[in-house]
């Protein structure tokens, strides 16, 4: 069974390339992938990383329009993906990209003129039903109706789907995380090598308004006077966060570091008492996983997130889920779990029960490979 996977996200060493690592493994999967030699992530110019050894055959291609202004990267192409095509060959073509992508209706329209039998995946995040601006809800209307097999990333994803139009076999498979990374470590040591004390209740990730973390701020003054907050990111946000902090004279609970490399990370979230994740839904975006959430849980880190998108589905019975927007249920979930350290011990331990049997990346790529099966199953209808 030869996969074409074509996937931006796989650029990354840590990001998307442990699924590939995982899928390549599985019996008779010969695995091709696809990814940018150029990148805008966040903001930030990416090259693209090579694997210290993988069992997948990686094509690093020159991709054109990387970013184009208001459309993002949402109109990057492959100039060499007909080429590809006709020497891979491929039988499954699962497109790791939205499907209002450009790269996603090129796939779907190379495909069509030169391997008519080649199955199409078209994988999904967005999980709110809104309309595009042109060109780009013509770009999903057309993937879709070309998909052999539809993967949303949580169930309102695949709700949505359904909203668009889709009517073919469709599943949620779930991000991963890296469970040998993270893990649970001595957590006295970890908050002793960062000067922790008391309570912390720590956020992880972009310093974005849609994050929440004001409400986070706003929550402290009634929590017990041992809890601070403790931020590690980088972002917009940080200024107006610091200022809120003085202004309620709880500066001195609030503390602030600069985004971590990913081997960093694991310390933190065992140095934390709770990983707080209090997003906020707006007219263009909601939660649509929280990653940082299995990785709190694979260090056995309970989670208190808002009830936005994604993140009461991921969370489980591995933490609290608190309304969006509301300091009060903020300020009470947090001392709830600072007042009973058995109840949170607890939901750590679960929250990693939860990541080992949903959200490994061998778990991902088994439930990935499934799929391709299926679709390549010779067709029962007479």
């Amino acid at each position: 069974m030869r996969v074409l996977l074509i996937s931006h996200t796989c650029q990354s060493r840590t990001e998307g390339q442990p699924k590939a690592e995982q899928l390549a493994r599985l019996p008779g999967i010969e695995l091709r992938v696809v990814i940018p030699n150029r990148w805008m992530h966040y903001g930030k110019p990416r090259a693209a990383q090579m694997p210290e050894d993988s069992a997948f055959t990686l094509s690093v291609e020159k991709v054109a329009w990387p970013w184009a202004g208001p459309a993002q990267f949402y109109l990057h192409w492959y100039p060499r993906l007909a080429k590809i095509l006709k020497e891979f060959r491929p039988d499954i073509i699962d497109l790791w990209e939205e499907p209002w992508g450009l790269i996603s209706v090129q796939a779907c329209l190379l495909r069509n003129r030169l391997l008519p039998s080649a199955k199409i995946i078209s994988e999904t995040e967005q999980n709110l039903n809104k309309s595009l601006p042109f060109p780009f809800e013509a770009f999903r209307s057309y993937t879709l109706s070309n998909a052999d097999f539809a993967v949303g990333r949580n169930s309102e994803a695949v709700v949505n789907l359904r909203a668009k139009g889709y009517t073919g076999p469709t599943e949620v498979v779930p991000n991963a995380v890296d469970t040998g990374l993270f893990v649970p470590m001595d957590r006295k040591q970890c908050r002793a090598s960062m000067g922790l004390t008391g309570f912390v209740a720590g956020y992880i990730g972009r310093l974005v308004e849609e994050k929440g973390l004001m409400d986070m701020v706003d929550a402290l003054p009634d929590c017990p006077p041992d809890v601070s907050l403790l931020f590690v990111g980088d972002g917009p946000f940080r200024t107006q966060m610091e200022e809120r902090a003085r202004g309620l004279g709880i500066a001195e609970r609030v503390r602030i570091l600069h985004g971590r490399p990913l081997a960093e990370l694991p310390a933190i979230m065992n140095a934390i008492d709770a990983l707080v994740l209090p997003s906020r839904t707006t007219p263009r975006w909601k939660e649509q996983f929280g990653r940082v959430i299995i990785e709190a849980h694979a260090c056995g880190t309970p989670v208190i997130g808002s009830d936005s998108g994604a993140i009461p589905e991921v969370v489980g019975k591995g933490g609290i889920i608190v309304p969006e927007r509301c300091p009060s249920a903020l300020a009470e979930a947090i001392t709830s779990l600072r007042q009973d350290p058995a109840k949170a011990r607890e939901m750590g331990r679960i929250g990693r029960e939860q990541v080992l049997a949903n959200y490994t990346w061998e778990r991902v790529a088994a439930r990935m490979y499934d799929i391709y099966c299926r679709v390549m199953a010779p067709s029962t209808t007479a």
